[in-house]
């Protein structure tokens, strides 16, 4: 109840500005204990959600290039995935690049918080592609998860789309 007092527009610019940073820098010493995690990342989520654009940023009549993410999981594992990127060029839609990696998730899957285990790696592939072919880079993304359609209006695409 106390966070939910804390974040009323006064006291939501002081987190964002002193106290929520000062956690940030601390995570190391969260432990993995369910409560106390979800209390971690619902906290990060609404600092996050801060910085959000909701608005285009990119005029729709200029994508050269669109891209689409996702991780999926390796049938019968709950750790072992797959994440994945592809490119396509906009006025043909043709495949100009795909890269996929197998990962490991270690965080835990807890309800509304999907993004905290699979938004790493999908940041990866896209560092990846930014290092190796700067010219491939989207222009827009397509996120297998919500954006701002999410119980706690900031979902996995909007993790990618902050970060």
């Amino acid at each position: 109840r106390l966070l939910q007092v804390c974040m009323h527009e006064s006291m939501s610019r002081l987190l964002r500005r002193s106290l929520l940073p000062a956690l940030l820098a601390g995570s190391a010493l969260l432990l993995r204990d369910g409560r106390l995690l979800r209390c971690w990342w619902w906290l990060r989520q609404r600092w996050l959600r801060s910085f959000l654009t909701e608005t285009d940023v990119v005029d729709p009549e200029r994508l050269r290039r669109i891209g689409g993410v996702d991780v999926s999981f390796v049938k019968g594992s709950e750790t072992d995935a797959c994440a994945a990127l592809v490119v396509l060029d906009a006025a043909t839609l043709e495949v100009i690049h795909t890269s996929c990696r197998r990962v490991v998730l270690t965080a835990p899957y807890i309800p509304g918080y999907l993004a905290f285990r699979e938004v790493r790696f999908l940041l990866e592939l896209l560092a990846e592609l930014r290092e190796a072919a700067p010219h491939l880079c989207p222009d827009a993304i397509l996120v297998d998860g919500n954006g701002v359609l999410h119980p706690n209006r900031f979902g996995l695409a909007c993790h990618l789309g902050d970060l």
